[in-house]
């Protein structure tokens, strides 16, 4: 097949369902992409910088996932030990699939090799509660509207909408290659008519971007019928390469911001806790005012809030934080996603704090429970790991192991003290197994605000 500026597109099991990275505190771990590579050219791309700075991907062919054998194993009838193993923890029991992590399901490759509609048809068939991240506008081709038109009445579909401003002209210097801010709008117009499941996805908030319009972008959402509002703010890698610097410089001046990458990243590293580590979020006090306008507008019209922000994240109206509902009764597959992670408790223990005063512990035991992938050795292997780790303990490691080590390692920047910067703390105790335990701490902005009139507990 031909790919996108004549690239040859290969079917095979390069891009096969994984383990997200994000496990300690996502609610939906099995992600998917069905391309190695996305077509557009948005300036901040995770999956850009995730991908040049990671020597494992070497190969720069554009391939697919092998639809054939995916669908074997979504089926119960995998033909590789891969399909088996997440048949038995994830296909078997119709846990939520998270299409859209590294690419965008609809972009222009799919537009062009329409590889992903076969298995569009399958999880339609097979009532398959998925979820879509995407910019992309492939969506809007005939074969791809007939399934979901055809599906609408079961709503096993969900829909996240990347959108990080309104002003068409911005978006078009910022997201190279995407369809514009209306155009995806009308997307979230057409699927909310259907009925389905639709979120804003405000991911990354870029802000010199994205605060210019977002009164327009939220009650545009809000007219066409989105359900949830989802935000994460643009953090600045700390490692760099010469593509990564390409895009830092144009994003720079896009901001204008005097220095290029340089320049943009200094800005980074003065407003950032170092305790996060190279990865560099912005202060809670950056962030509060524009989280403040979002979370806002969702009590006053009745949206589901959610935070994937490490920053307010307790702020979560669900325990997902890509905005899925706690409860769907039309159908109840798509809540089909894990409480086990830091989301949900983090949100459970604000709801406490501000219905009854009393600040929730958290135990490691509790937050992760009994999520069988944890303790499943095969699937922590293709996750990095500390240098100098021997063969026969990298071997049985599992992801329980890992999160473990994080939680009681004050050191490290995926503790949750450091992760989610002090709304967590530990306490002079440690649990049956000796664990650390940490207890919610509210912060300042909780007070005033609620002395604004704003409701925190929902």
């Amino acid at each position: 097949m031909q790919g996108n500026k004549g690239l040859e597109v290969s079917n095979c099991s390069y891009n096969s369902p994984r383990i997200s990275s994000e496990i300690p505190d996502c609610s939906m771990p099995l992600t998917f992409d069905h391309y190695n590579y996305c077509s557009l050219g948005c300036t901040y791309c995770f999956a850009y910088f995730f991908k040049t700075n990671n020597p494992a991907i070497k190969d720069h062919d554009l391939k697919s996932v092998n639809t054939t054998n995916l669908i074997a194993a979504l089926k119960g009838k995998a033909k590789n030990a891969h399909g088996k193993l997440f048949y038995k923890h994830f296909y078997k029991r119709k846990f939520l699939l998270h299409w859209g992590g590294l690419a965008d399901p609809f972009c222009n490759f799919e537009k062009k090799n329409q590889i992903g509609l076969p298995l569009l048809h399958t999880l339609g068939e097979l009532n398959y509660p998925t979820l879509f991240s995407f910019k992309g506008d492939a969506i809007f081709e005939k074969p791809y509207m007939e399934v979901f038109e055809k599906y609408a009445d079961q709503r096993n579909f969900a829909f996240q909408v990347s959108i990080i401003t309104w002003d068409a002209e911005l978006a078009k210097v910022t997201e190279i290659g995407v369809p514009s801010p209306q155009r995806r709008i009308d997307a979230i117009r057409e699927l909310s008519t259907m009925g389905y499941w639709t979120i804003l996805r405000l991911r990354p908030y870029i802000i010199g971007i994205t605060d210019k319009h977002i009164e327009t972008l939220l009650k545009k959402a809000l007219d066409a019928g989105v359900n949830a509002v989802s935000m994460e703010f643009f953090a600045m890698d700390g490692r760099a390469n010469i593509g990564m610097k390409t895009r830092y410089d144009w994003l720079a001046k896009i901001l204008h911001v005097e220095g290029g990458a340089k320049g943009l990243q200094k800005h980074f590293h003065a407003l950032s806790p170092s305790e996060r580590g190279g990865y560099m979020r912005l202060n809670r006090l950056v962030k509060e005012p524009y989280v403040k306008t979002v979370y806002k507008f969702c009590v006053d019209n009745g949206l589901i809030f959610a935070c994937s922000d490490p920053d307010f994240k307790e702020l979560n109206m669900s325990g997902s934080c890509c905005g899925m509902p706690d409860k769907y009764p039309p159908n109840k597959l798509l809540e089909n996603w894990t409480r086990n992670q830091l989301t949900y408790h983090l949100k459970e223990a604000r709801k406490k704090y501000h219905r009854t005063g009393e600040k929730a512990k958290l135990l490691f035991g509790e937050v992760y429970g009994d999520e069988s992938y944890f303790d499943e050795r095969k699937l922590s292997q293709d996750h990095p790991s500390v240098v100098g780790m021997d063969c026969s303990s990298r071997v049985n490691l599992t992801q329980r192991l890992i999160l473990q080590r994080q939680w009681n390692n004050l050191r490290s920047p995926a503790n949750p003290r450091n992760y989610l910067h002090g709304q967590v703390m530990p306490i002079n105790e440690l649990d049956k197994d000796g664990n650390l335990i940490f207890e919610y701490s509210p912060s300042e902005y909780e007070k005033y605000w609620g002395d604004e009139g704003i409701d925190l507990s929902i």
